[in-house]
């Protein structure tokens, strides 16, 4: 899993470049990822359309960030979320580890910036950035991992900065060996409110609001956890 080089046709330079250091090797996650590019955008790319809460939340947070800039981490191959932010005003990088993921969400959200980075070590300078939206990308790899990724979130926000996250709540972990079809070898962890909260102050971010629901009809069926938090 490396980190990027190039940021909208520019190179990072190390002082643009997060320092907290990667924990585990999530390069198993990335190839899922780069294998189900394409159908997974297809499957995702109008899934806010069934997602009323989602919508809402969004639209709170588009309010208080401004024209931005604002990051979509773990943004995926259909970029749908920073989408849907961007749609509304502020600039959207969207972010993610995956490659191919990148290649596809470019392609359809040709109006957005994104690059290629792990969201435990972000690309951009301290205090640079207005809001984030992390919707299921906190659900790899360990604790520690997640601590850092929402400490990098940290890092980058502004003061007062917003993030709006959501995750898979439960216990334990998942583990996924086919995607619509396409064999893959991808674990995801289930978080608990409380988890999500204490991780986030960890991390040093104040949180404001832990909220959950129930899976609409067509989701995973896990419950929704959704985290906001500021610098």
């Amino acid at each position: 899993m490396c980190l990027d080089s190039v940021v909208e046709g520019r190179a990072i330079t190390e002082s643009q470049t997060g320092t907290t250091p990667l924990g585990t090797d999530l390069g198993g996650v990335r190839r899922a990822f780069d294998t189900v590019a394409d159908a997974y955008a297809t499957q995702f790319v109008h899934e806010l359309s069934r997602k009323p809460m989602d919508r809402d939340l969004l639209d709170a947070f588009t309010r208080r960030v401004g024209n931005g800039p604002v990051l979509d981490l773990g943004c995926g191959p259909a970029g749908h979320v920073g989408r849907y932010v961007h749609d509304r005003g502020p600039s959207v990088t969207g972010v993610d580890f995956s490659a191919r993921g990148i290649e596809s969400a470019r392609r359809l959200n040709p109006t957005m910036d994104f690059v290629v980075a792990d969201i435990r070590q972000l690309p951009f300078p301290d205090a640079s950035i207005a809001g984030i939206v992390a919707f299921y990308c906190l659900i790899y790899g360990t604790e520690t991992d997640i601590v850092g990724a929402l400490a990098e979130a940290r890092r980058v926000l502004r003061p007062g900065g917003v993030l709006l996250a959501a995750v898979h709540g439960g216990v334990g972990t998942g583990h996924f060996d086919d995607f619509l079809g396409t064999p893959v070898d991808m674990t995801i962890r289930y978080t608990s409110a409380e988890e999500i909260r204490d991780m986030a102050v960890r991390a040093g971010l104040a949180v404001e609001e832990v909220l959950a629901r129930e899976p609409y009809a067509d989701e995973h069926p896990t419950t929704r956890i959704y985290l906001r938090a500021t610098r």
